[in-house]
C-alpha cells in the first residue's frame, strides 16, 4: 500500500508539473488567445455615451448660417443621420422631428431679431434641441487628402432654454472632429468630390448621434477608399 501510495504521489506531481509547464506555453504565446477570451466575454470594445438624452421629443439642428457645408442637401443629410441613428437604429429618445421642421422655423429669423434656441424648438413642435454649428468640411488640408468635419455641438431644453449639455461649468460647446480613413489620393473629379461629400455628411450625423449612445471603437463606415 505505501508503494502504491507513493507511485500516486510521483503521477500526481507529474501531472501537476505538467500542467504547469502547459500553462507557461499558453502564457508564454497566448496574448492572442487571453485577448480572443476577453472579446467573447465582453464583446468589441465600446466608447460610452458622452451624454444621456432625456426622453423627450428631439431634433435635430445643424445651424450652418455661414455656408461652411457646400450644399444645404448635406446639412440635411448630415441632421437625418444622427435623427435615424438616435431614433429608429439605437432608440436613444421615444420621439425626433423631421429636421427641416426646426429649419423652417429658423428661416422665418427676421434680420433685427434671431430668435434663441429653445424658441425655435417650442415652435417647430420639439421639446429637446441638439444643436450643431459646422466649424470645418473639407475634403482636403495640409497633410493632404483628408475629408473631415468639426461640428460644434450642445443640447438644449426648449421648455426652460437651459443647455443641458456640456453642463453649465464646463465649456459652451462640445467639438466634434470626423475625419474619414481615406486611402487614395483625391482626384479632382465632380462627381468623386461630391460623393466624398455625402460620405462625409453620413458619417458626421452617425458620429453625432455617436455622442448619445454607447457604441463600438472605430466602425468600419468610416473606411472609404477607390
Amino acid at each position: 500500500m505505501r508503494e502504491r501510495h507513493f507511485i500516486d504521489r510521483r503521477a500526481a506531481a507529474a501531472l501537476t508539473l505538467w500542467m504547469g509547464f502547459g500553462l507557461m506555453t499558453l502564457a508564454g504565446q497566448g496574448c492572442n488567445l487571453v485577448g480572443a477570451g476577453t472579446y467573447l466575454i465582453h464583446g468589441p470594445a465600446k466608447d460610452p455615451a458622452l451624454y444621456t438624452l432625456p426622453q423627450k421629443t428631439i431634433v435635430v439642428f445643424i445651424d450652418d448660417r455661414a455656408n461652411v457645408m457646400p450644399r444645404s442637401r448635406l446639412v440635411q443629410q448630415t441632421a437625418l443621420r444622427a435623427t435615424n441613428e438616435l431614433l429608429k437604429v439605437a432608440r436613444v429618445v421615444p420621439a425626433a422631428l423631421d429636421p427641416s421642421a426646426i429649419t423652417r422655423e429658423a428661416a422665418r429669423e427676421s434680420t433685427g431679431r434671431l430668435m434663441a434656441i429653445d424658441e425655435i424648438g417650442r415652435r417647430a413642435g420639439a421639446e429637446v434641441v441638439i444643436y450643431a454649428v459646422p466649424r470645418k468640411f473639407s475634403l482636403a488640408d495640409e497633410r493632404g487628402t483628408v475629408p473631415s468635419c468639426i461640428l460644434d455641438v450642445k443640447v438644449i431644453d426648449c421648455e426652460t432654454g437651459e443647455r443641458l449639455w456640456p453642463g453649465p461649468m464646463q465649456y459652451e460647446y462640445h467639438a466634434l472632429t470626423v475625419e474619414l480613413a481615406y486611402k487614395s489620393p483625391l482626384r479632382y473629379e465632380d462627381e468623386r468630390a461630391i460623393e466624398l461629400q455625402q460620405k462625409l455628411a453620413d458619417v458626421t450625423g452617425l458620429r453625432l448621434a455617436q455622442l448619445f449612445f454607447a457604441h463600438e471603437k472605430n466602425p468600419l463606415d468610416a473606411q472609404v477608399s477607390d
